[in-house]
């Protein structure tokens, strides 16, 4: 693991910070508990694989499957990052 590598958790707190949402309603959205959400985000619980998939299936959350697994984006297939998402809105 590369040491510029942000945690997963917290790539999950910026995607859910740009959609502007609450950490309860997030969690709701993805079928987690808020206190579940909470310890991905802080780091104190891996994130799970089921909420991975929840994630990259989700029609408005999708968007962020390839730069939350990789650090990658591709605008051309709808893929982004928060910043580009903070951007055209």
């Amino acid at each position: 693991m590369s040491l510029n590598t942000v945690p997963v958790g917290k790539k999950i707190r910026q995607i859910r910070e740009a959609v502007g949402l609450s950490r309860p309603k997030f969690a709701e959205l993805l079928g987690v508990p808020p206190t579940t959400l909470k310890n991905y985000e802080l780091g104190y619980r891996e994130v799970g694989g089921a909420f991975l998939v929840a994630l990259a299936h989700h029609p408005e959350l999708h968007q962020f499957t390839l730069w939350l697994l990789s650090d990658k984006k591709s605008a051309e297939i709808g893929q982004i990052g928060p910043e580009e998402y903070l951007a055209k809105a």
